[in-house]
């Protein structure tokens, strides 16, 4: 089972860093003690500090009280047409994925996580033609075994935003569309974590999916290392519009859904009931 990515102290942490507060500026506006602020940036979860620092932070309150009871991890999902493949980068772990179209045995690869032998030797069971590598964004735990994969598929197409390009690839805005045999795909700048982050918007299976790299966790985000507002705003713009039963395929943490995300991902106050 694929581990929740971040908890309470990591969103609370990220939501800080995001909107520039430090340690004294949330104090002071919380009128929340530096220290309990501390303990649960330590992952301590108190309701009531809780309360009174999510709304000076954005977050919403029940979502991130859940968060650090760790009382929550979306539905699995089994969807045909769809592998995850979950390999460990330093003292984490990053995900990647192989569609395919169960009527054709197209098939394409998003990402390459840090070792792509699982996800080959599934290629070769299934009997899959490779035609396209998608790069969610560059960050070297996403593409570190790119040039296995690429030796590997020598006729396989690579893909990647033109605001993050790499030697050899294809390069795509937002808005660019593909076919996997019969699925459909169209690609969705999702910066803020990434200078040129991209969302693929996948129908065409049994549910329609979006492999959304680091925009967004199972309960969070990825950091806004370049942008925190323009992550927060395209992922509200192109991720969050999509139906409800689309399944969420993140870079990091379980599978989810937009449903899911809209109750419990405290980075998204707005969706809740």
């Amino acid at each position: 089972m694929i581990s929740i990515e971040d908890y309470l102290e990591d969103i609370v942490g990220k939501a800080m860093r995001g909107k520039g507060l430090s340690l004294d500026q949330l104090s002071d506006l919380s009128n929340v003690s530096k220290d309990s602020i501390k303990q649960l940036l330590e992952g301590e979860c108190n309701e009531s500090i809780i309360s009174s620092i999510a709304p000076h932070l954005d977050l919403d309150t029940a979502s991130l009280v859940i968060a650090g009871k760790k009382s929550w991890r979306p539905e699995e999902v089994n969807l045909e047409g769809v592998s995850i493949y979950n390999t460990q980068w330093n003292d984490m772990y990053v995900n990647s994925f192989l569609v395919w179209d169960p009527s054709s045995g197209l098939a394409a690869v998003f990402d390459t996580g840090t070792n792509c032998e699982g996800l080959m030797s599934e290629v070769q069971t299934r009997n899959l033609r490779m035609e396209s590598i998608f790069l969610t964004h560059t960050h070297g735990d996403h593409i570190a075994d790119l040039p296995k994969l690429m030796a590997n598929f020598p006729d396989a197409e690579l893909y990647t935003s033109s605001k993050e390009p790499v030697d050899g690839a294809n390069l795509i805005n937002c808005g660019h569309q593909f076919e996997i045999g019969i699925l459909k795909g169209t690609a969705f700048l999702t910066h803020g974590h990434s200078v040129g982050g991209l969302t693929y918007f996948i129908k065409g299976l049994n549910r329609p999916i979006a492999i959304v790299g680091d925009a967004l966790f199972a309960g969070s985000m990825g950091g806004g290392m370049v942008s925190y507002e323009d992550a927060l705003r395209t992922n509200r713009q192109h991720i969050f519009s999509l139906p409800d039963d689309t399944v969420v395929c993140p870079g990091h943490g379980p599978m989810t859904s937009i449903k899911e995300e809209k109750k419990m991902n405290p980075f998204y106050p707005e969706y809740k009931n």
